[in-house]
């Protein structure tokens, strides 16, 4: 596997996005993004051989999931945290 096969996974992400912007559920998400790993890395990565399309279609599913989620966590943690200071003087008084 060459190191190009990492630059999927902004891809990965924006179709997965995109589907959830047309409806898709959110639960389903992780699953689209390894169907999606999958399918890009049979036609991109490695087109001849199914096993290590496979696999490599499976990693990048995955590292595409926690990617989202990981910079999805650290937002959201970064303005409840803002929104938490303002109401803690409300409640003083």
């Amino acid at each position: 596997m060459s190191v190009y096969g990492v630059a999927l996974l902004p891809v990965i992400i924006g179709l997965v996005q995109l589907a959830r912007i047309f409806g898709m559920s959110s639960r389903l998400s992780p699953v689209l993004s390894i169907v999606v790993g999958i399918v890009l890395s049979l036609i991109y990565v490695a087109p001849g051989d199914f096993k290590k399309s496979f696999l490599v279609g499976l990693w990048l599913g995955l590292c595409a999931t926690g990617l989202h989620s990981g910079f999805k966590n650290t937002m959201n943690g970064t303005f409840k945290k803002k929104d938490s200071n303002k109401g803690c003087d409300e409640e003083d008084t």
